[in-house]
């Protein structure tokens, strides 16, 4: 008995000790105080307008707040400029100390130990400062590589006010709607009008379908998940918008339905944020926004993929350095901060920024955060290409009537298991 009293007392005595040493690990480095005189090198890829309209004037008002920190921005040129020449510098021992790039220099910089895990760098409360999909969007296996300060890129329900009024709730309303608008003006027995358009064959597009549907192209393993019944769903759904429906353009790529909407044809498009500013300013077009809309089966709305652009820290900055530049990136992501990037039309990864009159009076900026905010945030493993190529074909023969949603979702899962197995 006594032998078994001081078995228990020896593990739980183990157990403390993890944990306390779990607990001591957790730094916490946005409550410490900077006590040194520290220069931050930070490089980025921004358009200039960004640069001395946004940056600049944040990182005078943080030189203000913190006046032992000096931040030296450099221009590095073009987005592949800025990860090429950060690898580059890195294995020479130079280079900065925090770079500012599209969340997909994850992948890269992780994998050649260039950045920083920030995961236990960070107190509780700067974690949940962000909305869903921001941390999560510069994370890779678990570990967070990286804070976005912005996030985008995401595609959402776009609709033209001088043909419908407002947007629908769900699919069955929509589709009812652009029944209405789909329509042979001229009686020459072609369509001249559409009720929706979008790109019928790009995989981008369809994940948001398949996003509202419940599904996920990876496992927790990045494993691909694609033969499923979500996946089904939602090829038997696209399927069914040109088949059944018939309320898509039957061969609609990107520039058919951009042109589409622009020239006042078409009721509602799927769309990227990118687009906005094009459509805002063309004559035919009174633009509204909002999400895509909600799926009766799952009772979610479309799910597309989202990205950004966010600060990665490099690994073996001393600590003081390490203290600076979460100080930063903290303040960098502050509400009054990223109200500087909304009045530019960037959304926040600030989820208290969303609150901002900016984003609230303004219903297109409104829209898309909405949509943004049921979005999900884009893997950035490498092998996400390996899923792109396999979905692609396998959509475009359900778009022909060439392959039924079941086959291609076996052949999808099929070509990505193979196409992942021969990336590795």
């Amino acid at each position: 008995m006594r032998k078994s009293i001081i078995t228990v007392s020896i593990l739980v005595l183990a157990l403390s000790l993890i944990f306390s040493v779990g607990a001591a690990a957790q730094q916490d480095l946005d409550k410490k105080e900077i006590t040194e005189e520290v220069t931050l090198k930070l490089w980025e890829a921004d358009e200039e307008r960004i640069d001395t309209e946004i940056l600049d004037p944040l990182i005078e008002r943080f030189e203000r707040k913190y006046t032992n920190v000096t931040v030296e921005r450099t221009h590095a040129g073009s987005v592949e400029d800025l990860r090429q020449n950060t690898q580059t510098a890195y294995m020479g021992g130079q280079g900065p100390d925090l770079v500012l790039s599209p969340f997909d220099h994850i992948g890269p910089f992780s994998i050649m130990g260039l950045a920083q895990p920030l995961d236990e760098l960070m107190s509780q409360d700067m974690k949940d400062k962000y909305i869903d999909a921001a941390l999560p969007g510069m994370s890779l296996h678990g570990e967070t590589y990286g804070v976005p300060v912005t996030m985008g890129n995401h595609l959402m329900l776009m609709y033209n006010k001088n043909i419908v009024d407002e947007a629908p709730e769900t699919w069955s309303e929509l589709i009812e709607v652009a029944k209405a608008n789909t329509v042979d003006e001229d009686g020459d027995g072609l369509v001249d009008k559409y009720g929706l358009a979008y790109n019928l064959n790009e995989p981008f597009w369809w994940a948001a379908f398949h996003g509202g549907f419940d599904g996920w192209v990876f496992d927790e393993e990045y494993n691909p998940t694609l033969n499923t019944e979500a996946t089904v769903d939602a090829l038997q759904f696209v399927y069914d918008l040109k088949f059944e429906h018939e309320i898509v353009p039957k061969e609609s790529d990107y520039d058919l339905m951009d042109s589409l909407f622009k020239e006042g044809n078409v009721a509602f498009i799927i769309n990227g944020d990118w687009s906005i500013e094009g459509y805002k300013n063309a004559e035919n077009i009174d633009l509204g926004v909002a999400p895509i809309p909600r799926f009766e089966k799952t009772g979610k709305y479309g799910q597309p993929m989202t990205s950004g652009k966010g600060f990665i820290m490099l690994t073996e900055l001393p600590e003081q350095k390490q203290i600076a530049a979460i100080k930063f990136i903290d303040f960098m992501t502050s509400t009054a901060a990223q109200e500087l990037y909304v009045d530019n039309n960037f959304l926040p990864s600030n989820d208290q920024a969303y609150g901002l009159p900016q984003i609230q009076n303004d219903p297109v900026m409104k829209g898309s955060a909405e949509q943004l905010r049921n979005g999900k945030a884009m893997p950035v493993v490498p092998e996400m290409r390996g899923v792109w190529d396999a979905v692609r074909p396998a959509l475009q023969s359900v778009m022909s009537d060439d392959l039924t949603p079941e086959a291609a979702a076996e052949q999808m899962q099929k070509e990505a298991e193979e196409n992942i197995k021969s990336m590795q």
